[in-house]
């Protein structure tokens, strides 16, 4: 049976600690004008002594904190460093960052490290990167901030991901390009091998063939392979991103594997994506334009997701 460790309120939440074996068990009740909302999260022992609750990164325990000590002292746990609130003008920062806000620019000029940690490493570039403003990304990358930096998405770093990489994802194409143009390197690699090129965003069609020509033009490599051997290409077709599989082929990747992948992936999802089936047809008339062969096993894939479009498609270009 579970054991409960403690019990808090947290905000506007009920919250319930147990230990699960290795694991802890967060029991949430949120009370919604009388409407009873409860949630249940659980987060290895590990990983909680480590780094606290998740979701990784963040910056500030806020509200949190007084939880995560009852937690600890429930273990035996002495209050580890991530339970110490960052310096105020630091927390400032960061929370400027978050917000978007260019006034970040007035703490950095006035002497703090535009690199300064919070207790997850992760630096005021990731939060602004992430945020709906571009103003503070710019301006970190202006003042010198490393759009390189590795950042943990776990509590122990298994999984790990860059800046620039969620620079690209979230098509922020004015930072990275200008973070390019400072010496960042545009091979960094993620924890599944990935490059900026990999991760280019599913709803940023419009801006990713910029951000492939200045990745490239810095150096990328188009034809850069993740662990598991993926492509740039191959994962730009199964996000359904047809500017971008385009830009790709223009400097230079090639286009069978796409199409390989592309198909192989649609057989899958074709279900629940079927109203996609019109970008699909778009993407097989760019890779055979650009020399693709279709297959029979390319036609078979085709059949069994049963979208006629995409059928017709590739029956014509065979």
């Amino acid at each position: 049976m579970p054991e409960t460790l403690v019990e808090y309120q947290e905000g506007y939440d009920s919250v319930i600690v147990t230990r699960d074996g290795d694991e802890l068990v967060f029991w949430s009740d949120f009370d919604d004008n009388g409407r009873s909302i409860r949630t249940e999260t659980r987060t290895p022992l590990a990983d909680f002594v480590a780094k606290g609750h998740g979701p990784w990164p963040w910056y500030d325990l806020d509200s949190r904190r007084e939880g995560a000590l009852k937690v600890l002292g429930a273990l035996g746990i002495e209050a580890p460093p991530w339970t110490e609130p960052l310096p105020k003008n630091v927390l400032d920062l960061f929370y400027r960052a978050s917000n978007g806000w260019a006034a970040v620019s007035d703490l950095v000029t006035g002497g703090l490290d535009v690199d300064v940690l919070d207790r997850c490493g992760a630096s005021p570039l990731w939060y602004a990167v992430r945020s709906l403003q571009p103003a503070a990304a710019i301006a970190l990358v202006e003042a010198g901030a490393d759009a390189c930096r590795r950042i943990d998405l776990t509590a122990r770093g298994e999984r790990f991901t860059t800046i620039l990489h969620e620079m690209a994802a979230l098509g922020r194409a004015t930072a990275l390009t200008r973070a390019l143009a400072r010496g960042a390197g545009p091979m960094v690699r993620d924890s599944e091998g990935a490059t900026p090129l990999h991760v280019l965003g599913e709803g940023a069609d419009h801006v990713n063939p910029e951000i492939v020509r200045a990745l490239i033009g810095a150096g990328a490599d188009v034809e850069a392979q993740t662990t598991g051997g993926t492509r740039p290409i191959e994962a730009a077709a199964r996000r359904l991103l047809p500017a971008t599989v385009a830009t790709m082929l223009e400097l230079g990747a090639q286009p069978a594997r796409a199409l390989d992948a592309l198909l192989v992936w649609w057989s899958s999802n074709a279900r629940w994506l079927g109203y996609r089936a019109s970008v699909v047809v778009g993407i097989v008339e760019i890779l055979c334009a650009a020399g693709a062969t279709v297959s029979e096993r390319h036609l078979e894939l085709a059949t069994e997701a049963d979208i006629a479009p995409v059928i017709a498609a590739l029956s014509r270009a065979q």
